[in-house]
């Protein structure tokens, strides 16, 4: 399974995400609200053209995040 983070866009419809992850079978395995991030789970390539409308940026998850 591939984890991806996610920055979210402001003023999105949070509801039709939700449904559009599932219906691509995109597990949303977190959410953190106070920075505007969700993390993805999936089995898939996620690809940051398909959620345009959602996301600022998606990035595969690494071992290396410092901060």
């Amino acid at each position: 399974m591939i984890t991806y983070l996610a920055v979210l866009k402001k003023d999105i419809n949070f509801k039709k995400l939700e449904a559009l992850l599932k219906n691509k079978k995109i597990r949303m395995a977190a959410h953190y609200t106070t920075i505007g991030v969700v993390k993805l789970e999936s089995n898939i390539p996620v690809s940051e053209t398909e959620f345009k409308e959602y996301f600022i940026s998606i990035e595969e998850e690494k071992d290396n995040l410092t901060i």
